[in-house]
């Protein structure tokens, strides 16, 4: 049974501070790192943005068992404040992960997506592709679903706001997996990815549903994963991508709202492939 202190426990870093703030709350750290940016005596030190992440059974806990390991690094001349450590963000995020995997939310799903050498690869690349990663303080704006039930069965989701903009599903009968990636418009001009599309058995809609931002576009096709990557190395599918997804992620950001789908979207996943991305770039 999960504890009813189910939340976040993080490390916050900020270019105009020499240490770190360890914390934790039971609500996405969007509306927390809004707080810490805005009250002092953290404002001083700030812009303060997230560095590392784990979503836990109990947060205090967690929380607590952090600062204990750092205390001897506790920053005490500055008051109205116990969460500021003279500690690598690095060292920290190796706290992290020694968090007991029982306490771990989710994990048998981080854990089945890591099995999966070629949904992996995608992932990985389509995070780095899309720069997500350059908003991880704004999850919960933004969800990345693991293995969710939707019609049918899907091995992912990623929403921005309250519409969908990426999906596979699970193969059925030994089918392919199909595909979807929500662009903008102007990858129409693009004859190549339109020809590539209809070969891989797709469709390309120009969307008008309500939720959707102007020039929305759904790109569908079949493939394996393999072909997921190749689709995007495709000349015009990143700059349509990141077109769309970075208007509606600054908007987002803007009105600092959470997706509907926020309770369902896997910190732990998004905390993995950040860390191996970072390992990647190192």
């Amino acid at each position: 049974m999960q504890n009813n202190q189910a939340g976040q426990v993080y490390i916050l870093v900020s270019p105009n501070s020499e240490y770190i703030k360890i914390g934790g709350s039971d609500y996405p750290p969007l509306k927390r790192i809004r707080e810490i940016n805005t009250t002092e005596p953290y404002k001083s030190l700030g812009p303060w943005g997230l560095s590392d992440f784990r979503q836990v059974t109990d947060w205090r806990k967690i929380e607590a068992s952090l600062h204990y390991a750092f205390r001897s690094k506790l920053i005490k001349n500055i008051d109205g404040q116990k969460e500021l450590f003279h500690v690598s963000a690095h060292e920290a995020s190796a706290k992290l992960n020694q968090i007991d995997p029982s306490e771990i939310l989710k994990k048998p799903k981080v854990d089945r997506m890591f099995q999966d050498e070629d949904f992996t690869t995608y992932i990985l690349q389509l995070f780095s592709f899309t720069g997500l990663m350059n908003w991880l303080d704004i999850q919960g704006a933004w969800t990345f679903v693991l293995f969710p039930a939707t019609e049918g069965g899907r091995y992912f989701t990623i929403n921005i706001g309250p519409h969908e903009v990426a999906f596979s599903t699970l193969p059925k009968n030994n089918e392919k997996p199909i595909h979807m990636i929500l662009v903008d418009r102007l990858i129409l001009d693009f004859k190549g990815v339109k020809n590539w599309v209809y070969t891989h058995n797709g469709q390309i809609k120009e969307d008008h549903y309500k939720s959707a931002l102007p020039r929305s576009t759904s790109l569908i096709f079949e493939g394996t994963f393999e072909d997921a990557q190749n689709f995007l190395t495709l000349d015009g599918v990143r700059r349509a991508l990141i077109a769309y997804w970075t208007e509606g992620l600054i908007g987002l950001k803007e009105r600092g709202a959470l997706s509907l789908f926020a309770k369902f979207h896997n910190w732990n996943a998004v905390a993995e492939i950040h860390s191996r991305l970072m390992k990647n770039k190192n």
